[in-house]
């Protein structure tokens, strides 16, 4: 028993004694040579994804809006996903920082990468990344296991919804309330909207988050109008419009949290799609409230 003692623990002091490398969604790889303990956590999808893989008590701080799980919401704050500097990274001492490529800290990222901290840079492009994330994470802090595990379950979990298809409603995807910003179909929540087997009326727009117009709204006449609502209650500004249209009851609103971020409970967001517009939700209805959901 004590020789077996001693061999576990040869095998713990040996597991880090290579350098475990990833490579992150930019193509850079992110080198460690031993267990981070203390994570930075630049985005709200992330902070929900460490939680995921158990290790949520090692974030020293991460960025506003960082509100799931409850216990997350007790984490020091360092700014948003946009605004970041370096003094305040160095202050926390970091082992390892995980950030949105999308966001507006590049050049603060930079600047870290040069004094030697270890930056992993997450975009993921379709939501089978999402799952590569969790692997990839995984191998970064040590639960590999428990990384693939999430991601099977992540890809079992998509795969069911895209079996649920119905009918093809057809729908207009209001990201923006105050200026009527849309999303492709290669943007995350289109792909979200094709796995409903429903069809998003500006997929084939070039940007991936274009602007338009009313006319081309008009033209579209969506069968459903789908705003990420930022807060429980939320009611679009464009909604006295719809109605001066005669489009009471097309618009349905979802939980920003829940189809914005790449992140674990955006299967949430896509379950509640589908059910809203394959399992007996119609625009002729009550819209359903996805606030209760988590």
């Amino acid at each position: 028993m004590r020789m077996v003692a001693i061999l576990c623990c040869l095998v713990g002091a040996t597991a880090w004694s290579a350098e475990r490398v990833v490579v992150d969604d930019l193509g850079q790889q992110v080198k460690l040579s031993a267990e981070p303990q203390r994570i930075i956590s630049l985005a709200p999808h992330l902070t929900e994804m460490l939680f995921e893989l158990g290790v949520g008590e090692r974030i020293v701080a991460t960025v506003a809006h960082s509100d799931f799980p409850a216990a997350a919401q007790q984490i020091p704050r360092l700014g948003d996903a946009f605004t970041l500097s370096v003094e305040a990274v160095v202050a926390v001492e970091p082992d390892l920082v995980l950030a949105w490529s999308t966001g507006g800290n590049q050049r603060t990222l930079r600047q870290l990468m040069d004094m030697g901290y270890a930056i992993y840079q997450n975009e993921a492009a379709t939501l089978n990344d999402i799952a590569v994330t969790f692997e990839k994470l995984g191998t970064l802090i040590d639960r590999r296991e428990t990384g693939v595990q999430l991601a099977a379950e992540f890809r079992a979990a998509l795969q069911a919804q895209r079996r649920r298809a119905g009918d093809a409603s057809r729908v207009f995807f209001q990201i923006s309330d105050n200026q009527l910003y849309t999303v492709n179909d290669q943007h995350l929540i289109g792909q979200a909207i094709r796995v409903c087997g429903a069809v998003n009326v500006f997929g084939q727009l070039e940007l991936p988050v274009p602007m338009v117009s009313m006319e081309g709204i008009l033209d579209a006449d969506p069968d459903v109008i789908l705003v990420a609502s930022p807060v429980p209650g939320f009611r679009s500004r464009w909604e006295d419009e719809w109605a001066r249209l005669g489009w009471q009851g097309r618009t349905l609103y979802v939980d920003a949290s829940l189809i914005t971020r790449p992140g674990p409970r955006m299967l949430d967001g896509i379950k509640f799609l589908c059910d809203s517009l394959n399992s007996g939700w119609r625009p002729d209805q009550t819209p359903m409230d996805s606030s209760k959901i988590r």
